[in-house]
């Protein structure tokens, strides 16, 4: 299950070790964001984005990156 606002530690897949957070930008762009970095909680750590459409377009992303997210 994919948590909206939390997150996340990438224990495999691509990006593997890094955190991930989705953040909920249906009012302003009708998508969602990921968020990926080496410490989302730190406003100073370098992070890199993309977005995505919608749901269907959330879960496609998080399934071509192969990943496994223990959420925080």
């Amino acid at each position: 299950m994919i948590e909206i606002g939390k997150i996340g530690l990438i224990e495999s897949g691509d990006d593997e070790g890094s955190q991930v957070k989705v953040l909920d930008d249906s009012e302003i762009t009708g998508g969602f964001l990921i968020l990926t970095g080496k410490n989302l909680s730190d406003p100073n750590s370098e992070a890199f984005d993309s977005w995505v459409e919608n749901i269907e377009g959330l879960h496609g992303y998080f399934k071509e990156s192969n990943w496994v997210i223990k959420w925080l």
